[in-house]
């Protein structure tokens, strides 16, 4: 229900890191917040739990907008989610994508 009520937009990440896993990202936007999640994504599925969340100012959606950087490590991720200079990120921002396989 609240993917309807914030206007909820998922985004799968490409390219992959290593071994085919990548991430998928949740941003929802309801007033003037904006909010983020990434969860890792690995070839069987998504891994248990968040990876990372943000909060941006004006409903901002920095994935949505490509505001944001993701480095792959040999076996991870992190990814930067940046605001602009009139929407903030105000909270979190960074998401460590460790697929744990």
């Amino acid at each position: 229900m609240d993917d309807l009520i914030s206007n909820a937009e998922y985004h799968v990440f490409a390219p992959c890191g290593a071994g085919g896993r990548t991430a998928v990202v949740r941003e929802t936007s309801f007033l003037v917040i904006g909010n983020g999640e990434a969860c890792a994504l690995g070839r069987t599925g998504p891994a248990l739990g968040k990876s990372g969340s943000w909060t941006v100012d004006d409903g901002h959606r920095p994935v949505d907008a490509g505001t944001y950087e993701l480095d792959w490590g040999r076996d991870s991720g992190l990814l930067r989610i940046s605001g602009t200079s009139t929407d903030p990120v105000v909270h979190g921002g960074s998401a460590d994508i460790d697929c744990g396989w």
